[in-house]
Parts: structure tokens; C-alpha cells; sequence
């Protein structure tokens, strides 16, 4: 046999070059056999069997991981069940079986809702010149979540938002040879409610088929579920769906998502009067009876095939529960969804809670469901949560504690809260992620079976509050050790510069120390409409200052009117100060990051929304802080018949200035939304109580701008620069029809 070239007798002076060379030659023939170069392509086979490739769920999530795989591998070979290749992903024959639930300790002792088990387990190993990642799972889908956990948890794709990804560019296999990762469910059921009765990305596109692009708006959110391993959407139904139209678009819409191994639900109310709720019954129209009103209303809901039916049993929020009122046509509706259509009643809870009566109202059936909801940025166990006139959450939890026992129980906490108190001011409440991460460690240990968390938009950097939920919905384990979470964890998955984390838990703290323990959103937030009128309609929503303004304006004591304002306006110009100079240095950490090649663009983008939306809630402070001082300078200015113009109108001059400030960075998002201005930030035509996007009252400020108005005209009252459409958000009318 002729000898190999290289291969001399190592003798001389040039035996230690000879070695380099024979090393050296070793790695080449590695590196070229394992990562061929431009002129050989990596070349990436999915095997899996044709009889399972014909399950849905597997056939969507494969074809979906093969084109993102090429798009991030430029030039691969990705293909399925190739003979010869360097990467292999071998997926296990599971069969589809949609009528069990997760086996094991998760199993209740009530009735539950079948969901298969996701659980997944990849284990890599060399074998020859080809590494091979085997999966092991037991249902179609947990291929899905097994696939999409490999692309986003060791591969470092993104799937933050529904409409845009980070697609790492690579140009070899970047994963070790042997490992093993897995992924466990924290939650048998994990989704989402799009609370559409807020004019939110989604909320026309569900209700109305003749929109450009609506079922592909919404098939692209479920998709987003998917990659995200979420099993559960649901979204409320509005009155003026069109009744012809809308069931074939439902039925399609719930078609998709079973494909994609996704539960669905609807949410209707029993006969709730405000902001365009679906009604069961009309509640002043006795005839038909309403059994039969409920009857014709299920016999048209379910022409879609729903998994399950959230009811409210409220005449509106601060208005009387109807559960007492209409026992039997509340059990009427319980029955006829579990025994004539199969599905699964859940009950929607509120934290309203009424006076001398149950703090939490249940459901009539032992086998219907119960959703536990809590709102805004509060945990449901922290002791000060000053919301709809609580004091805290607690009894939200204790009814979680109860219900899990002996119903299925799901967790239904907020991600934003709109209206006036968060990204319609904006406001980018980190908060919101200290209380849901802390929320799910909670009810995870408690043994909720479900965590369906209530979405109201994702811009301002409200999809990452979203994405940080779903990603925490999963335990993941590296070679048998966990992975540890944090309220920060998608930040870190954005970035792993530790001077970017640094600052980004500094802005956490800081809001949490101002926002929350100082109740700066007492001030922060807008006030609602109900909050200006008069007793006793003046019911409490959001947290709010504990005193009428025009109150503190005309009749309270002067002592007492420097008391209520002095703190909290020393406290937001701290907050002022602290925050701005924190988002400078972010925005500077930011910029280098880019220059430096350590982030791509859209990580820059992503990291700029959140560093802009820290800042305009910085300036927010400060222009509060100023209409605040304006308005204990006209207080002043009467005590001592005093010209406006020397005392609070140049306090307000300072505050348009600021607002203007803010208004910069608004229309530099603005062009960075991810749906259409004019659709998420105009006035517009909607199916909701309100007439534009749920972004319009940011697009200018509006409630920045009032406040001003109000402290120079002196009108504190809910008529005063009215934005609301009151007839349609209290929907008196639909009593009668």
C-alpha cells in the first residue's frame, strides 16, 4: 500500500514541524468531514415516519422548523429522511390521541379537559460522521414542542412576536456533539385570552372575515403559540359580529389551531351591558324565555367546533352579579355545554367584590372550570395592591387554593391593562414581569391546571412581558441540571451582556421602589372617566390618588392640600431624574452593543423599544410632577387673587415642553409598530365601545395633554376633553335588543 505523504519518520530537527503538520492535518480532516465548507453544504435531515408525518401537528411544526432552519442555515441541504448527512434529527412514531389527560401526579380528581402531554427529552450523540439528535416524546405534540424548543432554547432563534423573529445566521452545527436537553410543562393548559374588547392588534381581524388578512393575522398569532409551546387561546366575543358571516370564519380559525395542537375558546357574557360584550340573553326581553335565548345562542356558537366556553356572569363591572339574580339560566348554560356539545364550562372570576357578599363567585356545576383572575401588575399574593378599591389580591389566591381542589382551575392574570393605565399613557410597567414571574412560581407549586393569561397589545414593549410568560410556562433542563428563570430571563435571551442586565434590573428595582411600594401609579396612570364623576357612580378601576382633584383645588385646608401633594411630587421627580439618567446610560450600553457587532439589528431594535419606553415613562414623571405643581400654584394664585401668568402658567409651559419632549419619542416608535398606524394608533371604525386604536390616545399624548388643560381650565370633571364614547361603553341599550 502506497503511504500516506505526511506519515515520516519523526527524526531531526524537523520532527516537531512534522507533528504540527500531522495534528494540524487530523483537524482539517474533522472539520471538513463534520463542517463541510461553502463548496460542500451542511447538509440537515428531520426523519420521520409517513404515518406520522400525516398527523397535523407534526407535518405544521417539521415544515415550519425545516424553513426556519434554511433561512438560518443559507446554503444547507435541509431535507427529510436524507441517507447520507451531518446533522440528523430523528423524531419517534407517536400516535394522536386528543382524548386523554397528562398521566401521572398532575392528574386531579375531577373531570379535566384532555391535553395531551408535551413533555419532550433530546439526547445528541456522534456516530460515525454524522451527530444525531434523538427525540423522545409520547404525543404529536410534543414533537411540536420538542422541535421548537431545540430552534429557541439551544439554537438561539426568537420567537418574541407574531409578526417578527431573530433567525440566528449560521454557517455550521454551533450545538455541541452529546448532550441532552428537555422540557416539561409547568401547566397542562398554557395560553393566552386576547381581551378583544379593547381595540388590540387582533380584536377586528377575529371578528370580521372581510378584512384584508384576517384569517392570516390570526393563523400567524397561533403560530406564534405554537413555536412558543402554548396549548390554549381564547379571545371575548363582541355583540356586532356578523351572525351570517363569522361562524364559517370561526370554525376556520378553530380548525387551524387544532392543527396546531392548540385548544380553543370563546368568551361570551351572560348578559353583560358594557363595552359591546356578547350576550347570551337580553336581559329585558323576556320572550323567548331565556332557556331558549341561551339554546339559540349555544346552537350558533358551537357551528365552531370550541374546546370550551368562558362565561361572565356580570351586568358590568361595579354593577350586580346575575348569577343570583338568574340561577337557573346560569345552570341552564353549564349543563348544555358539557352534556349537549362536550365542551368545557369555565368560569370567569373578577375582582370585584361585592358588598356583604362572596368575595369569589363560583360556578353551579362540580365539572365546570374556574378562571382566577387577577389585574394589572400585581401579584395575587403581595400584601398592597390597590385595585378596584382592594386592598391586595389575596383572595384571589386563597379562591385559586380552594378551587384547585376540587375544579378545574386555571390562573388568568393580566400582561397589560390598557384604558388609561399603562401602554394607552404609555407607560412600560417592568413590574408587570416581577408580578407574573412571581405568580407562576406560585400557582405552579399550588397546582392550578392552568395559566391562560389576559393580553391586551403587545406594542411598547409589552411583547416582551407576553413572550416571558409563555417561555416560563416550561421547565427546561441541560444535561439533567435545570435551567433557572428570572422576571429578566427574555432580556438575558436578547443580550448576554451582563452591563445591559445590570441596568435593566436597576430599572426594574426603581419602578418597583417608586411605582409600586410609593404608589406613584396612583399619579402616573389616567384617571378613568368613572373616576371624575360623581358619588356614587365615582367607582374605583385603577389605582388612583385617594382624593378628588377639584377637591383639592377649591376646598381642601391648605395644610392638608401641601400634605396630599408634597410627598408624591418630590417622589416623582426623584423617579424623574433617576430613571432619565439610567435610560441614557442604557441607550449609550445600547449603541455600543450595536457598534461593537455584539447585538444584530433587530436585537437593537427590541432593546430600543424598551430603552425608549423606560424613558417616555421617565418624562411622564416629570410632566405629572409639573401639572401637579401647577395645580397647587392656582390654589395660590386664588388665596391671593394672584395672575395666572405668574404662578402656574409657567409651570405649564414647562410641562407642554416636556410633553413635546415625549412626543419625539412617540412618533419614533410609532414607526416602528409592527401592525399599521392607522390601525393600532387612529381614530377608526371598530366593533369595540371605542372608535380607534387602543394606541390613538398615545399617538398625541392625549391624556398628557388634558391634565394640563384641566389644571388651566379648572375642570375636573369626566365630560372635560372626553374621549370615551360613553353610550357604547355603557351600553344601556343593550338591555332592550
Amino acid at each position: 500500500m502506497r503511504p500516506f505523504p505526511f506519515v515520516t519518520p519523526l527524526s531531526g530537527s524537523n520532527a516537531m514541524a512534522r507533528c504540527f503538520r500531522l495534528i494540524f492535518l487530523a483537524i482539517a480532516l474533522s472539520l471538513f468531514y463534520l463542517y463541510p465548507s461553502s463548496a460542500h453544504a451542511l447538509t440537515l435531515s428531520i426523519d420521520a415516519s409517513e404515518r406520522l408525518c400525516a398527523n397535523s401537528v407534526v407535518s405544521l411544526a417539521v415544515a415550519d422548523a425545516a424553513e426556519l432552519l434554511r433561512r438560518s442555515f443559507p446554503g444547507a441541504v435541509i431535507g427529510h429522511n436524507i441517507r447520507t448527512c451531518q446533522i440528523r434529527i430523528v423524531l419517534p412514531d407517536v400516535t394522536a390521541n386528543r382524548d386523554y389527560c397528562i398521566p401521572g401526579p398532575s392528574v386531579r380528581p375531577y373531570l379535566c379537559t384532555a391535553v395531551p402531554d408535551a413533555s419532550y427529552r433530546w439526547q445528541s450523540s456522534r456516530n460515525g460522521g454524522t451527530i444525531t439528535l434523538k427525540l423522545a416524546t409520547v404525543s404529536p405534540e410534543g414533537i411540536a414542542a420538542g422541535l421548537y424548543g431545540l430552534l429557541q432554547d439551544k439554537l438561539r432563534f426568537r420567537f418574541h412576536h407574531q409578526r417578527e423573529s431573530i433567525i440566528p445566521s449560521l454557517s455550521s452545527w454551533p450545538l455541541p456533539e452529546q448532550f441532552s436537553f428537555s422540557g416539561v410543562p409547568r401547566f397542562e393548559k398554557r395560553g393566552f385570552h386576547l381581551h378583544t374588547q379593547h381595540p388590540t392588534e387582533l380584536t377586528e381581524q377575529l371578528h370580521d372575515p372581510l378584512i384584508p388578512g384576517a384569517f392570516e393575522d390570526v393563523k400567524s398569532y397561533i403560530d406564534w403559540l405554537a413555536r412558543n409551546g402554548q396549548n390554549t387561546f381564547q379571545f371575548f366575543l363582541l355583540r356586532d359580529v356578523d351572525r351570517t358571516r363569522w361562524p364559517e370564519h370561526a370554525r376556520r380559525i378553530v380548525e387551524y389551531a387544532h392543527q396546531r395542537g392548540i385548544r380553543c375558546g370563546i368568551e361570551i357574557s351572560l348578559s353583560m351591558i358594557q363595552q359591546q360584550a356578547f350576550q347570551a340573553i337580553t336581559l329585558l326581553k323576556p320572550y323567548p324565555s331565556y332557556q331558549q335565548q341561551v339554546d339559540g345562542t349555544l346552537t350558533w356558537l358551537f357551528q365552531a367546533p370550541w374546546d370550551y366556553l368562558s362565561l361572565d356572569v356580570t351586568l358590568g363591572e361595579h354593577l350586580p352579579f346575575l348569577d343570583k339574580l338568574l340561577p337557573d339560566v346560569q345552570m341552564h348554560i353549564e349543563q348544555q355545554v358539557e352534556k349537549r356539545y362536550g365542551a368545557r364550562l369555565m368560569y370567569a372570576t373578577h375582582v370585584i367584590c361585592s358588598n356583604g357578599g362572596e368575595m369569589v363567585r363560583r360556578p353551579k356545576l362540580p365539572n365546570s372550570g374556574i378562571m382566577i383572575h387577577t389585574v394589572m401588575c400585581y401579584s395575587a399574593t403581595e400584601a398592597k395592591a390597590p385595585v378596584y378599591g382592594n386592598r391586595n389580591q389575596r383572595f384571589m389566591f386563597e379562591a385559586a387554593k380552594a378551587e384547585s381542589k376540587r375544579r378545574e382551575t386555571w390562573y388568568w392574570p393580566e400582561s397589560s391593562y390598557w384604558v388609561g393605565f399603562d401602554s394607552s399613557v404609555p407607560l412600560l410597567l417592568l413590574p408587570y414581569l416581577d408580578a407574573r414571574w412571581s405568580d407562576m412560581e406560585t400557582m405552579a407549586k399550588l397546582g392550578v391546571s392552568g395559566h391562560l393569561t389576559f393580553s391586551s397589545g403587545w406594542e411598547w414593549g409589552y411583547w416582551l412581558v407576553d413572550w416571558s410568560i409563555a417561555r416560563w410556562s416550561w421547565t427546561l433542563k441541560d444535561n439533567g441540571r435545570k435551567r433557572q428563570t428570572s422576571p429578566l430571563s427574555q432580556v438575558v435571551e436578547l443580550s448576554s451582556d451582563r452591563e445591559l442586565q445590570r441596568l435593566m434590573k436597576r430599572a426594574l428595582a426603581l419602578q418597583k421602589s417608586f411605582l409600586k411600594d410609593k404608589e406613584l401609579l396612583r399619579f402616573m396612570s389616567a384617571l378613568t372617566p368613572f373616576s371624575e364623576m360623581p358619588p356614587p357612580f365615582n367607582k374605583p378601576f385603577q389605582p388612583e390618588p385617594g382624593f378628588r382633584y377639584d377637591w383639592l383645588l377649591n376646598d381642601a385646608p391648605p395644610a392638608e392640600a401641601l400634605r396630599l401633594l408634597s410627598a408624591p411630587v418630590a417622589d416623582l421627580e426623584e423617579y424623574a431624574l433617576r430613571m432619565g439618567e439610567l435610560t441614557d446610560c442604557l441607550g449609550k450600553r445600547i449603541d455600543y452593543l450595536l457598534g461593537e457587532n455584539r447585538i444584530g439589528k433587530i436585537q437593537f431594535k427590541l432593546l430600543r423599544e424598551l430603552e425608549r419606553g423606560l424613558a417616555v415613562t421617565a418624562l411622564r414623571a416629570r410632566h405629572r410632577a409639573l401639572t401637579l405643581r401647577a395645580l397647587l400654584a392656582k390654589r395660590g394664585e386664588h388665596a391671593g387673587n394672584i395672575d395666572h401668568s405668574r404662578a402656574s402658567e409657567p409651570l405649564l409651559d414647562r410641562a407642554r415642553l416636556v410633553r413635546r419632549h415625549a412626543l419625539s419619542l412617540v412618533h419614533l416608535q410609532e414607526g416602528m409598530y409592527r401592525y399599521p398606524v392607522a390601525h393600532i394608533a387612529r381614530q377608526r371604525s371598530s366593533m369595540t365601545a371605542y372608535p380607534f386604536g387602543y394606541l390613538f390616545p398615545v399617538a398625541e399624548l392625549f391624556f398628557w395633554e388634558r391634565e394640563e388643560e384641566q389644571v388651566r381650565h379648572e375642570r375636573f370633571d369626566a365630560l372635560f376633553m372626553n374621549l370615551w364614547d360613553m353610550r357604547r361603553t355603557l351600553g344601556l341599550g343593550s338591555l332592550f335588543y
